[in-house]
């Protein structure tokens, strides 16, 4: 019975579905299949599943690659990265990374630690860098440093970004000042942990604002003109920037709401000031590329972008002994998902904004790597804004099937 239950399910979403997918693996229709020199019973089990753990995520479009040798081995294109002109994504379709542009600021500020014009230590105090001096006012003896910001270990919660006139403004040091100092306007103490810097995780948007700035602070550029120069134009990310302006709007997938069964299409925006947290517009393409310069010991095509022991250090557990936050341990703009046994088994970052969400996943135990994005409001999202329980649950369950295809499909290849 539970059989034909599900099978009911399936043909109806794809009768419904009337999205393809494109890429190394085309599926079209199930005409198209048969015609196909892909055909395989292991190709539309795989697709068929697919569309049904993106109904049951709501995701409007899904655009995905397997890497594998630092290498492209797969990539697939799920739905419609536009519903009004019925645009299927490709795998240079445009989304938001969300978290995952903290990958590029961490990157950037390793290059300047690498950089030996400019002089700081990652255990120096960020405070030398600003033009106000920033501690945990229930510690204030206690320095906040960079590696304390890079691993989320600062003390420095993850509030004060719901301040929505800061959220379009360039104003970052006056913004950061008057939410984290107690003198502040914005201030609030919920915004500072009640653990010294250091002696505790928490995920923080925030400190990685404050990461961008001190990029500002020590380059005299715009923490976007600086991270495309040396990080995204070495690793030939030309599809990609924290910039909307320099994105090919047409190209880039349309953001929806899922609201109690209807889509709402949103806006395509940038918001500037979160840029270092969460501003990164980019593609699959263009992603494996900073994932495999990970992988391979910081060399990318040949060209090293990062040194080998910059790298190691990223990609070290920084405070081993601090607890758990969100399932994970932190590296430096890094993270590792431990199994029940507390021993990393993923390594990576993912990403969540209001309508776009991406993951970018290596497994430890052999590189096998994954990098998907979607265009609707993650289960994430969901469990915050508009959805009850039952519906968060099946939609996480959806989010989760598609993470696990995609490996399945990798250990396949």
């Amino acid at each position: 019975m539970k059989k034909i239950a599900l099978t009911i399910i399936i043909v109806v979403i794809l009768c419904i579905n009337i999205t393809n997918t494109s890429g190394k693996n085309n599926f079209t229709t199930n005409k198209n299949l048969l015609n196909n020199s892909n055909f395989s019973k292991e190709n539309i089990s795989f697709s068929l599943k697919m569309r049904l753990a993106m109904h049951l995520a709501h995701m409007k479009s899904v655009s995905a690659c397997i890497i594998k040798n630092n290498t492209i081995v797969w990539s697939g294109n799920f739905g419609l990265s536009d519903r009004l002109t019925c645009e299927k994504p490709t795998i240079n379709t445009n989304y938001m990374a969300g978290s995952i542009s903290k990958v590029v600021t961490a990157a950037a500020i390793m290059k300047l630690y690498e950089n030996e014009s400019v002089d700081f230590d990652l255990d120096d105090n960020v405070s030398e860098w600003l033009p106000f001096d920033i501690k945990n006012p229930n510690y204030p003896d206690v320095n906040v440093t960079f590696r304390m910001l890079l691993a989320h270990q600062s003390s420095i919660m993850g509030h004060g970004i719901s301040e929505v006139q800061y959220l379009f403004s360039n104003n970052k040091s006056s913004f950061l000042e008057q939410i984290l100092m107690p003198y502040g306007k914005q201030y609030h103490p919920d915004y500072w942990g009640d653990y010294p810097p250091g002696k505790g995780a928490n995920y923080s948007n925030m400190g990685f604002i404050l990461l961008g700035y001190i990029i500002e602070q020590m380059t005299n550029q715009s923490f976007e003109d600086y991270t495309y120069n040396n990080i995204l134009k070495p690793l030939e990310m030309y599809n990609s920037s924290f910039n909307l302006s320099n994105i090919d709007k047409e190209n880039l997938a349309t953001p929806y709401l899922w609201l109690g069964g209807v889509y709402l299409r949103a806006p395509k925006t940038d918001f500037t000031f979160i840029d270092p947290a969460g501003g990164l517009y980019t593609t699959v393409e263009d992603l494996s590329h900073l994932l495999i310069m990970h992988l391979n010991s910081g060399v990318f095509n040949g060209k090293r972008i990062l040194k080998n022991s910059t790298i190691e250090e990223m990609h070290k557990i920084q405070y081993p002994n601090a607890n758990l936050c969100m399932g994970f341990r932190f590296g430096l703009g890094w993270l590792f998902k431990p199994d029940k046994n507390d021993n990393p088994y993923l390594q990576g970052h993912g990403g969540d904004l209001i309508c776009f969400h991406a993951k970018m996943w290596s497994k430890i135990s052999d590189n096998t790597s994954i990098i998907y994005f979607q265009n609707s409001a993650s289960f994430i999202v969901s469990r915050f804004i508009f959805f009850p329980l039952t519906s968060t649950i099946i939609t996480r369950f959806g989010g989760r099937q598609v993470q696990k295809l995609l490996f399945e499909k990798a250990d396949q290849i």
